[in-house]
């Protein structure tokens, strides 16, 4: 274990994470002066949806965290091996997957701190706001259905729906690492890595329009609001997604580990 957590803190700290965070936040302070002058009363969760919102997900967040995977997974980090000293090529996968790991949580956390942190002047009161339920009857850029989300409110709390927002965002991104890390011991060359990465993400774009496949798509499975009145009424739209992040994260995972063992264990330049 010390192996692994000396292999995370060397990867950390030969990163340019310090100038990605200082973008994020920058970013993260448009969004709340775009938040603020809206006329409707808002609050401090509909500031952290904000930064977890189909846009800011898909489109500036998800950017952002590919941009340092890239950075992160370069070829001097891999001779890092000879002073960390790894015992096999295994452990070398699991360090990386488990920093992968770290790395999602911790950028959610992040930007979860940061974003209340930026909206202390807020109310913190547990309720829902004019604002969420303005988003969610606006024009946005998936399909909610109104009796799902009557629904998911009468159930859940804006806390509770946060912390299952943040929960699905992080379980996104690892799985996108995932996969990037597996590309790399594919094809060992970064550049393809992040280019199919990509274009997963912009398959999974393209499945939100098509019926029965949209249920499969990322989008549909981070954002609980996109579930029908049925799985809400029967309390299966927290657990179909649940399922389908450790399904794809599992099955993704052991992809890599036996690519692992047949390949050299090189991630790329």
């Amino acid at each position: 274990m010390r192996k692994i957590y000396n292999y995370i803190a060397f990867k950390i700290s030969s990163t340019k994470l310090f100038v990605f965070c200082t973008i994020l936040v920058i970013y993260q302070f448009s969004l709340l002066i775009n938040l603020i002058s809206k006329p409707l009363p808002y609050n401090i969760y509909d500031f952290i949806l904000e930064n977890f919102s189909y846009l800011s997900l898909f489109f500036t967040i998800n950017l952002f965290f590919l941009v340092m995977i890239y950075n992160i997974f370069d070829k001097k980090n891999f001779y890092n091996y000879l002073s960390i000293r790894f015992s096999s090529k295994q452990e070398i996968y699991r360090g990386n997957v488990f920093f992968a790991f770290v790395f999602s949580i911790g950028i959610v956390l992040f930007i979860t701190i940061i974003s209340i942190l930026l909206g202390s002047f807020m109310s913190f009161h547990n309720s829902w706001s004019s604002y969420f339920f303005h988003q969610m009857t606006g024009n946005i850029n998936l399909s909610y259905s109104n009796e799902a989300i009557k629904l998911i409110v009468q159930k859940l709390t804006p806390i509770s729906f946060v912390f299952i927002t943040s929960l699905f965002t992080a379980l996104y991104l690892f799985f996108i690492a995932m996969f990037f890390i597996v590309c790399n011991i594919i094809f060992k060359k970064r550049v393809v890595s992040l280019i199919l990465v990509i274009l997963l993400n912009a398959l999974s774009k393209a499945f939100d329009s098509f019926g029965t496949i949209a249920k499969f798509s990322f989008s549909k499975n981070i954002y609980i609001v996109t579930s029908s009145a049925y799985e809400v009424t029967n309390n299966t739209y927290i657990l179909f997604r649940l399922a389908y992040w450790i399904i794809l994260i599992i099955l993704m995972y052991f992809i890599g580990n036996i690519l692992t063992k047949k390949k050299d264990c090189s991630y790329g330049d």
